[in-house]
């Protein structure tokens, strides 16, 4: 090829890709094909832009793949990728070769089975499974056999193929679907186009086959570590569902059961799946502090080669396993707030989730929870140190410190204690420098000065509070109600109460602000004070909105002062620094 599309050094074609990979592989569980007609007419033009001679490449995109292992029992050099992303692209100009393969063999014989050595099959060696070029998905390997059945056909190639000893990969998925539609397509299409005598017919047919493996080009990107490819996928827009770490493992955790479709559908019906389905859509956020409470040096960008590493020589159902007994406290700490066994750490529990704790804790709670489950330590322990660390976040959330750097501290604490209790836990906190554990002063003064309506923890203190005052405990959650409206009206009560200096400061003060619920809160809006406390009283599902209206008769900046005072006082008695 004369001129590619970009300067890039890992730009190729189909030609070049496979001069360099003996074989592609798709993982056997990422998602089926599922081009159609409308990616297929995309191809068609890019091919017909080439053969116009409008264009002298159509680029494709980028192939993401990277190496994987070379089997020990197969003679002979054997470089094998794993794709990553490109699968739809790769798998349908593999079909277009066995569509153009097909109609050409019904002129010349010999050269249709040149294509196949050059692009199709690999020839015989010793400890080969599989020989095609491309080893599909785990859902389209019967519909590729249906595909290769018409190839392995007397009236097509089956005499010469016999000299290849062609070896598929075994049948598994349907054997109907968007991968045999689409060969059929290629092939009416082909048929169409070279409606003519069998020299011109020909001579299409070779120009067609040399502009899909010749002319269309892509950027392939070579891993080094599969694990690298959550990072592409944030910077580069590619067609199709985005590939993310439990991709990558289930693939991994399959990989040694790809010539094996019955007990791979086996373990994964009955292992896999059940384990991946309990996670929801959070599958993606427990490999990380997985790996950090086996190695707390992990970094993401090692995440998947460290999984790799710790799993090699194991079986599939060995890897989900290892994992399974740290999934019911992630669980726990990310989405349920419930540990079975234990009704007072379920309470904590459900405080932190609650309370959007940082995903930097993880690794710390669920080793903390999975040893409670094996009884390496008491329950006791458990809710004091969950009581420590819910006041740790708390207080940096109310004076307003960023969880940055909670990262380093929390990756390998649990293994890091000397002892589990919380005088080793707050030792292990205040003998970081760049970490900080707020003082009663400084969180009495944040509950008294700063803009809390606007903090992300508002919401978690105003229902604590609520809850604090011994009331119904409604499970709604509540909006923010502004007693001081946040709009200041010249003309309304208000503005005889407050100065715009005043409101600018007081309006987002903890204390001027109460939970309610929405239909109450929006009907208010900004009704004066004499009208919000009647209500208040009479239609509040919260007690803080009753407490409120019974304690002060009116709404200026003295009632914030002395509400801010209670609520200051409250806090740091609520979330102690001498538990």
């Amino acid at each position: 090829m004369s001129e590619w599309i970009t300067d890039s050094q890992d730009e190729q074609n189909f030609e070049s890709l496979l001069r360099d990979a003996d074989q592609i592989h798709i993982p056997i569980f990422q998602r089926s094909y599922v081009w159609k007609s409308k990616q297929l007419s995309e191809l068609l033009a890019d091919i017909d832009q080439v053969r116009s001679e409008v264009e002298e490449t159509q680029f494709m995109g980028a192939i993401v793949a990277y190496e994987k292992p070379r089997r020990g029992n197969t003679v002979g050099r054997m470089r094998a990728l794993e794709v990553v992303d490109g699968q739809q692209r790769l798998l349908t100009l593999y079909v277009f070769v066995m569509a153009v393969v097909e109609c050409i063999a019904q002129f010349d014989k010999e050269e249709a089975f040149e294509l196949v050595q050059e692009y199709l099959l690999l020839s015989p060696r010793r400890g080969l499974d599989i020989n095609t070029r491309i080893v599909p998905a785990f859902a389209d390997r019967s519909q590729f056999r249906v595909i290769w059945d018409r190839i392995n056909s007397p009236s097509v190639l089956q005499d010469e193929l016999a000299e290849l000893q062609l070896h598929l990969p075994p049948p598994s998925g349907e054997a109907d679907g968007d991968l045999v539609g689409q060969y059929y397509r290629i092939l009416r299409h082909l048929k169409a186009e070279s409606q003519v005598d069998p020299d011109e017919a020909s001579e299409y047919l070779r120009e067609t086959v040399g502009i899909v493996t010749r002319n269309l080009s892509f950027v392939h990107l070579k891993l080094t570590d599969a694990s690298a490819a959550t990072k592409i996928f944030e910077r580069l827009n590619f067609r199709g569902v985005k590939v993310g770490v439990v991709d990558l493992v289930r693939n991994e955790i399959f990989s040694s059961l790809a010539e094996d479709p019955a007990k791979a559908q086996r373990v994964f019906d009955h292992v896999w799946r059940p384990f991946e389905e309990a996670f929801g859509d959070r599958a993606e956020a427990f490999f990380f502090p997985y790996c950090l409470i086996h190695d707390s040096n992990t970094k993401k960008s090692e995440l998947f080669m460290q999984l790799r590493a710790s799993w090699r020589g194991r079986t599939p159902e060995q890897m989900i396993s290892d994992m399974k007994p740290l999934q019911g406290p992630f669980l726990a700490i990310d989405q349920t707030g419930h540990q079975p066994k234990s009704k007072e750490i379920s309470k904590r529990l459900e405080r932190l989730v609650r309370m959007r704790r940082p995903a930097s804790v993880y690794p710390y709670v669920m080793s903390m929870l999975l040893a409670y489950e094996n009884s390496s330590v008491a329950e006791k322990t458990v809710v004091s140190l969950l009581d420590a660390l819910e006041s740790f976040l708390v207080r940096r959330a109310i004076v307003g410190l960023e969880p940055t750097g909670l990262h380093a501290v929390f990756k390998g604490l649990w293994t890091q204690m000397k002892k589990h209790d919380v005088a080793e836990f707050k030792r292990q906190i205040k003998v970081r420098p760049t970490i900080q554990w707020p003082s009663d002063g400084e969180v009495v003064a944040a509950v008294e000065k700063r803009a809390l309506a606007r903090a992300n923890i508002c919401g978690y203190l105003l229902v604590e509070y609520d809850r604090d005052l011994k009331g119904d405990n409604p499970p709604l959650v509540p909006t923010i109600e502004h007693i001081l409206p946040q709009t200041l009206d010249d003309d309304s009560e208000w503005a005889k109460r407050f100065s715009k200096e005043q409101h600018k400061h007081m309006k987002d003060l903890l204390a001027n602000v109460i939970p309610l619920s929405s239909p109450l809160n929006s009907s208010l809006q900004d009704s004066s004070y004499a009208v919000k406390k009647d209500r208040y009283k009479k239609e509040s599902m919260f007690t803080t909105p009753r407490d409120l209206a019974s304690r002060w008769s009116s709404w200026g900046p003295k009632s914030i002062g002395q509400r801010s005072e209670v609520l200051a006082e409250w806090a740091v008695a609520r979330w102690s620094d001498s538990l």
